[in-house]
């Protein structure tokens, strides 16, 4: 144990160092508490749906898997699923923004705006905890603005969404989503509260980093790939948007898997955590897209082999498995 000047005792363990005392890390909880609630909430409306309340199911389930579920008054608290367009509407400039900072903090040598720190310290806690190396969280930053970009763009340009609507709920916990995920990587980045010089070495990055790098722009482009596969069956030959409806999807990842969409998104986001593997609360964030996207996928495949008569035998979200 040791303490510093200002009489806060750390714990040190292995490359991580942890105050004994320090207030709530709200990011965390977030995404601890929504992990959870996906996992519990899954389990029940996947097992039990049948003795559950209707405003359960309601609020759980939302586009094509509520269109059998019915509550006028939840129904009021709906937006449209083409909603998702304001997620990566904020996501893109910030991300962005956070990387702008970061780079401004880390080769300028310079302290971040009083603001930033202090809401850096209100969301993750005092004091902030220093843990991922500064090659690590710019690293992590580039990767995951191009992929805030990329979902900009198939959201606006590529998707044709449907007219089903979500609750406000997952409305609001979609843009804290990315909210959470920035904050996090660079809440707990080396000295980025202070204004003391940090040595940025780009030959500190080992072949994990850019191996997952690598596996992580593979599976945004699967992403992208898969997006425009489900856009051109709302499609006709020319480009032009003319219907709204489900069909079954084929090719590429659909030939495997229901969820290429979910699969994907696991696979980058457990890139992004071993790349700040010395991260403490952006493996809670991964928690929760794990929790959130397994699900997605099951309420997917059973939509699925209940909707399409022909639907062909594919797994639900790991090729072969499962």
């Amino acid at each position: 144990m040791i303490a510093d000047s200002n009489g806060i005792i750390y714990c040190l363990c292995k490359d991580y160092v942890f105050p004994l005392k320090m207030t709530s890390n709200l990011v965390k909880g977030f995404f601890l508490i929504n992990g959870l609630a996906v996992a519990f909430g899954g389990v029940l409306v996947n097992f039990f749906e049948n003795y559950l309340p209707t405003s359960v199911s309601k609020i759980f389930r939302y586009g094509k898997f509520c269109s059998n579920v019915k509550n006028k008054f939840l129904e009021k608290l709906e937006v449209p699923k083409r909603w998702f367009k304001h997620f990566y509407t904020f996501a893109g400039p910030f991300s962005t923004a956070a990387l702008v900072l970061v780079y401004y903090r880390y080769y300028q040598s310079d302290k971040l705006p009083d603001i930033v720190v202090k809401i850096l310290k209100f969301l993750m806690g005092q004091p902030t905890l220093s843990l991922i190396p500064a090659e690590n969280t710019i690293f992590a930053l580039i990767l995951l603005t191009i992929h805030c970009w990329k979902r900009y763009y198939e959201t606006h340009y590529i998707s044709v969404f449907s007219n089903a609507y979500m609750n406000f709920t997952f409305y609001i916990i979609g843009l804290f989503h990315y909210l959470g995920t920035i904050v996090s990587i660079v809440g707990e980045s080396y000295d980025i509260t202070k204004d003391t010089k940090v040595d940025v070495n780009w030959t500190r990055l080992s072949l994990t980093e850019y191996t997952c790098a690598t596996v992580l722009l593979i599976s945004t482009y699967m992403q992208y790939r898969t997006n425009i596969i489900l856009a051109n069956l709302r499609k006709d030959k020319k480009g032009i948007v003319v219907t709204t409806n489900y069909k079954m999807p084929e090719g590429e990842l659909f030939n495997l898997i229901s969820g290429p969409l979910q699969l994907t998104e696991i696979i980058i986001y457990i890139c992004l955590s071993i790349i700040l593997r010395k991260a403490y609360t952006f493996h809670y964030v991964s928690f929760w897209v794990i929790m959130n996207q397994v699900e997605c996928a099951y309420l997917s495949h059973q939509w699925s082999v209940k909707t399409f008569k022909n639907y062909t035998n594919r797994k639900i979200i790991l090729p072969f498995i499962f």
